[in-house]
């Protein structure tokens, strides 16, 4: 870890309160990824100085997310007067947080939704805390037990406000502060940022389907935009991950512009991309990208026994009048199916592997 980085953490944590301080480190010790990464090994301190960044050195990992949060604001929660919320923050990963804000962006209460939530948020006290500071610690605390990654990268955040400002500049202000507290890290997050309206039919039907009331409206967004899908999938939706939804739905088949109220940001890290699902079936075809006139790849739901993610790879060779639609595995690469079309379908494909509306009758 950088020299640089090594002394913020140390002078954050000095020029904050021991009681937060302690609660970080006791929250994270103990994690077995805590070490720091092997590729980039820590020099041994020369000076007295810097016996404050060994003393750290083992909760680096951790500590490097909380910096941003801890050097802006207070980070002793102070005594929160009675208030009622106006802003509703829903956090997903698997872990899933829902907060509840007051007009100045406070912590007013902080609950796990499930057990890997409770798991996240041991030691952690973030009522009367910013906002700023409390996802800080909470991405924080997920990334050093396990549940964000580099191969694990996805989040989706959920917010329902009455707030006079309303949710779109908010949402856009939680999705680059969650991304603040990467900066010093290599990981890059994938987030899907959403307004919502948490009506008693909303929150009864997460409940009923053992999931987060952001999770629950994501899914309905995905069945309202994506052809395969329908409420009867809602049961197997609801047991996918936020990876898996994330790459579902931010590469699925355009359908116009984004909902309104929406903010997607990053790339989904841990699978097969999409120049390498391209790759396999030309591969499979025995063409090359020259052979090629046009192709497109696109996320489809697979169905057939595990219900998961697969791209479709539609292809169309050059003095050749076929399509050729191939399914290829997201995790795995391997192609798995080839439909070949005469001629272009004019409704959109054969209720299997439907194909996209192109510009111009064309595909890219």
């Amino acid at each position: 870890m950088k020299t640089r980085l090594k002394n913020e953490i140390a002078d954050a944590f000095r020029e904050e309160t021991p009681d937060l301080r302690d609660k970080i480190i006791k929250a994270c010790e103990n994690e077995p990824q805590l070490a720091a990464p092997a590729a980039t090994p820590v020099r041994k301190a020369k000076t007295h100085g810097k016996a404050v960044i060994r003393r750290f050195i083992a909760v680096a990992a951790c500590a490097v997310l909380f910096v941003a949060g801890l050097l802006t604001g207070k980070a002793i929660p102070e005594p929160v007067p009675t208030a009622s919320a106006d802003t509703f923050l829903y956090l997903d990963v698997n872990p899933s947080i829902e907060l509840s804000l007051d007009g100045n962006r406070t912590v007013l209460s902080c609950e796990a939704e499930n057990a890997d939530a409770e798991t996240v948020l041991v030691g952690l006290e973030l009522e009367g805390v910013k906002l700023k500071t409390a996802l800080s610690a909470i991405v924080g605390a997920m990334y050093v037990k396990g549940y964000l990654s580099e191969n694990d990268n996805s989040m989706l955040i959920s917010v329902d406000t009455s707030s006079p400002d309303g949710a779109a500049g908010f949402l856009q202000t939680v999705t680059e502060q969650v991304k603040e507290v990467f900066d010093n890290s290599s990981m890059e997050c994938s987030i899907i940022a959403q307004s919502v309206r948490a009506d008693e039919s909303l929150i009864k039907r997460a409940a009923d389907n053992g999931i987060s009331v952001g999770k629950m409206y994501l899914l309905d967004k995905m069945v309202s935009a994506i052809d395969e899908l329908s409420d009867a999938d809602l049961p197997e939706l609801s047991g996918m991950s936020i990876k898996d939804l994330n790459l579902l739905y931010t590469l699925k088949p355009e359908k116009g512009d984004s909902p309104d109220g929406e903010v997607i940001s990053g790339k989904v890290n841990g699978y097969v991309t999409t120049e390498q699902a391209y790759a396999a079936v030309l591969e499979q075809l025995g063409k090359t990208e020259n052979d090629v006139a046009y192709h497109s790849v696109y996320t489809i739901p697979y169905k057939q026994g595990e219900f998961k993610v697969m791209y479709s790879v539609t292809v169309k060779l050059k003095g050749d009048d076929k399509i050729y639609v191939f399914e290829v595995d997201c995790k795995t690469g391997r192609v798995t199916d080839d439909v070949s079309y005469e001629r272009p379908p004019q409704n959109g494909g054969d209720g299997k592997h439907d194909i996209p509306p192109f510009p111009d009758g064309e595909m890219k």
